[in-house]
C-alpha cells in the first residue's frame, strides 16, 4: 500500500475516533421509584458512554498500525459502528426495563429518553451502512469520505441529548433532577462526561 493511502487510512480512523471521544446520558410498565429509575438511567448511560470511549480508543490505537490499509480501516469503522448499534440497543432495553419513573409526567419522560436512545441507534445504523460503503481508492476520495463520516460520527449522540433535554423539561416536579443530583452513580456519570 502506498504511504499516502496508509496515511489516509490512519487519518480517517483517527478522525472518526476523535469525533466519537469528543462526545462525551417504552410502553408503560410498573412505576419505578425516582431514585431507582435515576440510578439505572445513570448507570446504563455511563456504561454506554464508556463503551463508546473504549471503542474510540481502540480505533485510535489500531490507526497507528503502519500496515493498516484503506480496506482494513473501512472494516474497522464498520465493526465499530456495528458494535455501537448493539450497545445502543442494549442501552435502550435496560432503560425500558427500568420501567416508568414514578414522578409527574413519568410516562412522557420515559418516552423522551427512549426516543432519544432510538434516534442515536438509528444514526449509528446509518454510520455503519456508510462505513461499509466507503470507497477505498483513490486515497484522496477515501480521505474525503472518511472525513465526512467522522463529522457525522461526532453527532451520533445528539438525538439522545435532545431526548434527555426534553425529559428534563418534563420533570416539572424536580423529583428526577433531585435524584440525579444526589446519587453516586449519577455523580460518576458527571465525572465521565467532564473528564
Amino acid at each position: 500500500m502506498s504511504g499516502m493511502l496508509r496515511t489516509a487510512a490512519r487519518v480517517a480512523v483517527s478522525c472518526v475516533a476523535f469525533a466519537l471521544v469528543a462526545l462525551g446520558a417504552a410502553p408503560a410498565g410498573a412505576l419505578t421509584d425516582a431514585d431507582q429509575w435515576a440510578d439505572t438511567f445513570c448507570t446504563e448511560t455511563a456504561t454506554w458512554l464508556t463503551s463508546a470511549q473504549q471503542g474510540a480508543d481502540s480505533l485510535s490505537a489500531q490507526a497507528d498500525d503502519p500496515s493498516l490499509t484503506a480496506a482494513d480501516a473501512k472494516g474497522l469503522l464498520a465493526r465499530y459502528f456495528a458494535t455501537g448499534v448493539g450497545a445502543t440497543k442494549a442501552f435502550g432495553q435496560e432503560v425500558k426495563r427500568a420501567g416508568t419513573p414514578d414522578v409527574k409526567h413519568g410516562p412522557k419522560i420515559q418516552a423522551a429518553v427512549l426516543g432519544g436512545i432510538a434516534g442515536s441507534q438509528a444514526k449509528l445504523t446509518a454510520l455503519e451502512k456508510a462505513a461499509k460503503a466507503l470507497p477505498t481508492k483513490p486515497a484522496r476520495v477515501f480521505q474525503k469520505a472518511t472525513s465526512k463520516l467522522g463529522n457525522e460520527a461526532g453527532k451520533f449522540a445528539e438525538p439522545f441529548s435532545k431526548g434527555v433535554d426534553k425529559a428534563k423539561a418534563l420533570d416539572t416536579s424536580g423529583e428526577l433532577g433531585s435524584a440525579i443530583n444526589t446519587l453516586p452513580s449519577c455523580a460518576a456519570l458527571d465525572d465521565l462526561s467532564s473528564g
